[in-house]
């Protein structure tokens, strides 16, 4: 009886903690009552490097949910949990050592850590500390740009309960040198894609553009000026801080989704991504709308025209890394992605126009996919050109010409920077 009665004291109390831990990990962050916990307040941070031999920095927040009248103590490390995270969000980065970035706390110059771990006090009443990570300049010899570094973090113990949201990634947004292809008005590319890819009921779908002196209005009002044409998506229309997604043959206000991201001189990368009805938008990574439109897919053989090519319907733009995948990338997969090379190998890369003066407009995924090359009909930039009588297919040899190369340019950037 006595050992029956400890048992079941020992299950209460087990039942106790769990019940306490779940009320810890399933409230929000600041929404947790009377119980005082430790935890990340983002999962993400990025560190970016104004030039590729100077340090660059970035820095996160660790929060307490309630203010405590006593001394909290956290710590920090470097802990590579990334086999785990990038099974889980599809991505493929690897630890940068330690001995390449300094951790700090804001404010107290004196704790800083070069060892990848670093203790950090809440006095009595302090809500949060910022942390701050430098990194070095990284040598292309040693740590390549083909391979994503980043550095995982963790609160791995403290003298209050941690919640589950204890992580954040480290990114880094290296400096990266690539030439550029500036496409006239009344010109445009296209992709026909091959016979023997995988068609899939969900997809995603990327370009980077800059348009370089306006959104051209046809009737000096309206802008007609739609990105990848085809069947894999409904009508779009992009002009200064906005772009539509058309349901159907009309238009409703619900179609338009907003971004200061979209504007003159500054480069903005478009991604759709597609699954069970719901097609996402993002600009620059960010998801800025969630339509809802049946029935899309990537399909074997299909044609996407990646913008118009009618002369009234363009305007002269830089473009670079159009990419087709057969499967939703994950929201850390498209910030990876932001600027960078894509691996031709990536599971579910199905389309890959790198653009840039070396391979030209070829694809260079593992498909045999088909660059189609187009021209507007018209010499007039202004007025109605519905229909196919205003663009045609044209040769390789004819379009080239009329494409300007600039190299040396400068990313991540805003604009178009160069450095040489």
């Amino acid at each position: 009886m006595k050992n029956t009665i400890i048992k079941l004291a020992s299950v209460a109390l087990l039942l106790g903690l769990t019940a306490c831990q779940e009320k810890l990990d399933n409230d929000n962050n600041n929404s947790l009552g009377n119980l005082s916990a430790v935890y990340m307040n983002d999962s993400n941070a990025s560190v970016s490097f104004a030039k590729s031999t100077e340090s660059g920095s970035t820095k996160f927040e660790v929060r307490m949910s309630n203010l405590r009248d006593r001394k909290e103590t956290i710590t920090i490390a470097a802990t590579d949990f990334f086999a785990e995270y990038n099974e889980k969000n599809t991505t493929t980065y690897k630890m940068l050592p330690a001995s390449e970035y300094e951790l700090y706390e804001e404010g107290n110059t004196a704790n800083k850590s070069t060892n990848g771990t670093l203790s950090i006090t809440l006095k009595p009443g302090q809500a949060s500390v910022q942390v701050g990570v430098k990194v070095r300049p990284l040598n292309e010899d040693t740590y390549p740009m083909g391979i994503k570094y980043a550095i995982p973090l963790r609160i791995v113990s403290s003298s209050l309960p941690i919640l589950s949201n204890k992580d954040v990634v480290v990114t880094l947004s290296r400096p990266f040198k690539t030439s550029v292809a500036l496409i006239k008005q009344g010109y445009a590319l296209g992709v026909k894609i091959a016979d023997n890819i995988k068609g899939s009921d969900e997809f995603t779908i990327q370009g980077m553009f800059l348009f370089k002196n306006e959104f051209h209005a046809y009737n000096n009002i309206n802008v007609n000026m739609s990105l990848f044409q085809g069947e894999m998506l409904p009508y779009t229309r992009i002009d200064a801080g906005k772009i539509q997604v058309k349901n159907g043959g009309g238009d409703s206000p619900d179609d338009w989704a907003y971004s200061d991201d979209i504007a003159i001189e500054k480069w903005v990368q478009i991604t759709f991504t597609y699954k069970d009805s719901f097609l996402k938008l993002y600009i620059n990574g960010k998801l800025i709308k969630t339509y809802q439109r049946p029935s899309l897919k990537v399909s074997p053989g299909m044609r996407i025209n990646i913008e118009n090519a009618q002369t009234s319907y363009t305007t002269d733009r830089y473009l670079r890394e159009f990419r087709v995948w057969n499967r939703v990338l994950t929201d850390a997969e498209i910030v990876d992605g932001l600027y960078l090379p894509a691996d031709p190998d990536n599971k579910g890369l199905v389309v890959y126009l790198p653009i840039n003066k070396k391979e030209g407009f070829k694809d260079m995924s593992k498909y045999n996919n088909t660059t189609i090359y187009r021209k507007g009909t018209s010499n007039s930039p202004y007025g109605v050109q519905d229909g196919d009588n205003y663009v045609k297919d044209i040769e390789e040899g004819t379009f080239t010409p009329t494409v300007e190369w600039k190299e040396n340019i400068k990313f991540p950037a805003v604009g178009l920077e160069t450095e040489e």
